[in-house]
């Protein structure tokens, strides 16, 4: 499993959706399952991500933001290389 961590804090949206994307390009050609954790603060994300999760089938879960205004979202998939 590979596990990657994106700060988009300080990004509008679809700014985090766009680096979610580039990163999950070149994650999805290698076999194996890939987790990625992204971090934004732009209240857009609540809405941007998960639809861009839904579209690519990929998994994911809301984290625990109770800290500050941070939302972090857990995005899981499989590669198919």
């Amino acid at each position: 499993m590979s596990e990657h961590c994106l700060d988009e804090r300080g990004r509008a949206c679809p700014y985090p959706v766009i680096a979610l994307g580039r990163l999950w390009q070149q994650l999805h050609s290698q076999p194996g399952e890939h987790v990625i954790d992204i971090t934004a603060d732009d209240p857009v994300a609540v809405i941007d991500i998960p639809a861009w999760c839904h579209i690519k089938g990929a998994d994911y879960e809301r984290l625990d933001d109770s800290l500050g205004p941070d939302i972090r979202f857990r995005v899981r998939f499989t590669g198919s290389g």
